[in-house]
């Protein structure tokens, strides 16, 4: 209560927390921004469903979803595809939409290939694959011999080479080095082709085979001299005996050309 041009007049606070009058300007306070997701992975979650053609994901500043439209084929019926983006949202991206913000339209058009999420890494080239064994056989022959007939493969094709021998230790393992080498010059020869007469382009003359004692272990060491026009090219192979000599023979042998194989094809 006070006194004011001799009259008493009451004074009263003005609340604060009351609104106050327009003043003909509006600001807009930015709502808060969507966290943890984008338009961009909503769709992309909603594609990848079954039938799905094609969608449109339409939202407020705040992140709100306000509509949501999708085309699909025939193979799904528009209930299950309402349901099965409720879930797929809910379950992937956190995002919970009311079902009735979800328009859904057929198509009978079936929906095209996409590219596959995942892309698989090229077969490796020709010049990775390697000279592998197959296969040795043994026939006896006259004159205490024996023929030894070795299959290889390589790139996916199957070549054989033969050679015979004393059924002496040494010259047994002499004829399966050579044996080998006959069929790994008859892989070069399919796939490099044969010169002029139908020789071999590349000529694999065995130098030595031995087998030797080291670190308690037995080893077979081959030697070869690798021949191509006027180039000779020493190789060499060693591999630990474990189940006969003829299969460590065998193995020292495409050891010491294998590289050397695959090097002059490329």
């Amino acid at each position: 209560m006070a006194r004011f041009a001799g009259r008493e007049v009451t004074i009263s606070k003005v609340n604060e927390d009351l609104p106050r009058p327009r003043t003909g300007i509006e600001v807009t306070v930015p709502q808060e921004e969507r966290a943890g997701w984008t338009i961009d992975e909503a769709e992309a979650l909603i594609l990848s469903l079954k039938g799905v053609v094609s969608t449109r994901l339409v939202t407020r500043p705040g992140g709100e979803i306000e509509e949501l439209h999708v085309l699909t084929s025939n193979d799904v019926g528009a209930k299950q595809t309402v349901r099965n983006v409720e879930s797929a949202l809910l379950a992937h991206l956190g995002i919970s939409v009311d079902h009735r913000k979800i328009s859904v339209a057929q198509t009978k058009d079936a929906p095209q290939e996409r590219a596959p999420a995942v892309t698989l890494a090229p077969p490796p080239r020709h010049s990775d694959s390697r000279l592998l064994f197959q296969a040795h056989q043994v026939e006896s022959a006259r004159s205490r011999k024996v023929r030894h007939r070795v299959e290889i493969e390589w790139r996916d094709v199957g070549y054989q080479g033969e050679a015979a021998g004393a059924d002496l230790p040494r010259a047994r393992l002499e004829a399966v080095a050579e044996a080998t080498l006959h069929a790994v010059e008859a892989a070069l020869s399919g796939e490099l082709g044969e010169v002029e007469g139908g020789a071999p382009p590349v000529t694999l003359a065995l130098d030595g085979v031995k087998s030797i004692d080291a670190f308690d272990q037995r080893f077979v060491l081959v030697a070869v001299h690798a021949v191509a026009g006027r180039d000779v090219t020493p190789l060499a192979g060693a591999t630990v005996v474990e189940e006969s000599p003829d299969r460590a023979t065998i193995l020292a042998t495409l050891q010491a050309t294998d590289r050397w194989v695959r090097g002059r094809v490329d």
